[in-house]
């Protein structure tokens, strides 16, 4: 008995340790008339083990160092085993010394396709696209875990970005990975492509800073932790200028709106003015919920 116990345990501390991901999974087909809507119910079940309970990183984490993150797949279409679907990607990391968690990452993506069966294996190769499902799912893990290591260190998250690169390319014949997908550039192919080219750099280099210059510092010196990541908001201004309308700089807006209001509202009233005539050039679409900012 004491032998087979300690087999179990063996077992539970063995997969806890390869939880990389503490990602909620939520399946939503509403649109969807269909007699049997358990095969919704077993893809939200298969998903979320098959994102959680993967060792996608390569160094070895601790369980508070698991990386939260969200998946809706809202299902637009359903016909036996075909599934097509619009899909929101989301994640976050903690900010040091508190119970705030700051957004990383934010994504909707138009275009998934896939078969799934129900009570079907989710499988997986990192050289082969053998399952259009975990093709998808393991993309977005790897960018989703480079944008997190990126906030850490310098460049951190270059090899999951390679991983994803990789991914991209052996999919590229498939629905909804070539660079036409999606809306405008608004898609897979140029999220990694963007991530992965030297002009990017400095928006890169801006996620580090405001992350650990800014955000990891903010409860011990709010001004000076303002005044980091309008800085690092004027890295990104440097590359926006020459390439507007990329798709890397949509998403770290989509993320990080709604955090900026909040940062800069209780800024100096300098600091404060400026941010908002910055933070309307830099996501023009939005000009009117930052000034808010002077509210």
């Amino acid at each position: 008995m004491k032998k087979i116990l300690a087999i179990l345990l063996l077992l539970i501390c063995s997969n806890t340790q390869a939880q990389d991901l503490n990602c909620t999974i939520e399946v939503r087909s509403d649109i969807i008339q269909a007699s049997n809507k358990e095969i919704f119910t077993d893809l939200e079940n298969a998903v979320s083990q098959f994102i959680n309970q993967r060792k996608w990183i390569s160094d070895k984490i601790q369980p508070q160092e698991k990386i939260n993150c969200n998946i809706v797949i809202n299902i637009t279409f359903f016909s036996i085993d075909q599934f097509q679907a619009d899909v929101n990607v989301t994640s976050s990391r903690p900010v040091y010394g508190t119970t705030y968690n700051t957004p990383i990452f934010s994504h909707f993506d138009q275009e998934w396709s896939f078969q799934y069966a129900q009570f079907q294996s989710l499988d997986y190769q990192e050289n082969a696209d053998v399952m259009q499902l975990t093709t998808l799912l393991a993309f977005y893990a790897n960018v989703i875990i480079g944008m997190d290591f990126d906030s850490f260190y310098p460049e951190g998250g270059q090899p999951y970005f390679n991983k994803a690169l990789q991914i991209r390319n052996l999919s590229q014949s498939s629905p909804g990975w070539g660079p036409s997908a999606g809306s405008g550039n608004r898609n897979k192919f140029y999220i990694i492509d963007q991530l992965m080219d030297d002009r990017f750099r400095p928006l890169r280099s801006a996620n580090f800073q405001y992350h650990m210059q800014g955000m990891d510092k903010f409860k011990d010196d709010n001004g000076t932790s303002r005044k980091e990541i309008f800085e690092s908001l004027e890295k990104i201004r440097s590359v926006q200028e020459l390439l507007p309308n990329s798709v890397i700089f949509k998403i770290f807006f989509q993320a990080k709106r709604q955090e900026l209001i909040s940062i800069f509202k209780e800024a100096e009233p300098g600091l404060k003015n400026r941010a908002i005539e910055l933070l309307g050039k830099l996501d023009p679409s939005n000009v009117t919920n930052y000034a808010k900012i002077k509210t």
